[in-house]
């Protein structure tokens, strides 16, 4: 393609934007509306995600004793560990060793630990099985040995965290489908309007031998306009809507973990640009059809 037939079709695909302007703010208003939408099922699905590949990092399942307990009775209950032919290996965390990661979990707020000691701290263990379907059993046979205060199994959240992310995908799919529908036939009506105002020229263009594609380029080019200016707005939105969530989790209790707002930004970036492009191109391609057929 020429550089003259480029700037051409450019030139009028921001002139039929301009056009055309409360239709195009219309359709601009349903495209930013779709990609919010659609941007904060992307920051559930990512967190959700995020947060399942912690918890697969973590320790399979953690037993912890009663801070009261002794020497012996801690060694009773490692020898009942140890005796288990489900368990694969274990970690013996001591007190102090508790103490030190409650301490970096706190991070700056480990100054309310100031002065205390190690005493309050349960000994835990640290436990791997062969087989992770055996873990419920494992998990009843430990809460019942004496002195065992509470078992801790992560795969039992990750599960659920699994069939959450599995919804959210699917509701994700299906709202995310009826959304650009709307949005595509916004677009499709906004350029159908500068299709009809100019038929007579497409006709005209037609008889001396514009080929379709010639006379169509212009009005995707509104198309996509019209969808990437509407993800750009979508994707500001969401920015500072996940700025805001951000400085709000990391001010209460850390229950959940977020990834960055840059990396949420680099996956928002290009499927919002992917989508923008497509619903405009795809509805100004749908809008001008018939008009080519002379």
């Amino acid at each position: 393609m020429k550089l003259r037939t480029t700037k051409y079709i450019f030139k009028e695909g921001l002139i039929n934007a301009y056009r055309n302007k409360l239709m195009s703010l219309a359709s601009v208003s349903v495209v930013t509306a779709s990609m919010i939408v659609l941007g904060l099922f992307l920051i559930i699905s990512i967190n959700l995600k995020y947060n399942i590949q912690k918890l697969e990092q973590q320790p399979q399942m953690q037993v912890y004793c009663d801070p009261e307990l002794d020497d012996e009775q801690i060694k009773v209950i490692e020898q009942a560990i140890k005796n288990d032919a489900r368990v694969k290996k274990y970690t013996y965390v001591s007190k102090k060793e508790a103490l030190e990661k409650m301490k970096e979990m706190l991070g700056e707020d480990q100054d309310v630990l100031e002065g205390l000691g190690d005493d309050f701290m349960p000994v835990s263990f640290i436990i791997e099985l062969n087989n992770l379907k055996d873990a419920k059993g494992v998990v009843e046979a430990f809460k019942l040995i004496e002195g065992v205060s509470n078992v801790r199994y992560s795969q039992e959240r990750i599960d659920i965290l699994i069939k959450i992310a599995t919804w959210v995908q699917v509701g994700n799919i299906v709202l995310t489908i009826i959304l650009l529908a709307v949005a595509m036939f916004i677009i499709s009506n906004t350029i159908k309007l500068t299709v009809f105002a100019r038929r007579k020229e497409i006709n005209i263009m037609k008889y001396i031998g514009a080929t379709d594609w010639f006379i169509r380029w212009p009005f995707i080019v509104e198309g996509v306009v019209i969808g990437l200016v509407g993800a750009a707005i979508g994707f500001l939105a969401i920015s500072i809507i996940y700025a805001l969530l951000s400085s709000k989790v990391s001010e209460g209790i850390n229950i959940i973990s977020l990834v960055s707002l840059r990396e949420l930004q680099i996956v928002v970036t290009y499927t919002f640009a992917l989508v923008g492009i497509v619903i405009g191109s795809l509805g100004s391609a749908v809008s001008i059809r018939k008009y080519l057929h002379v």
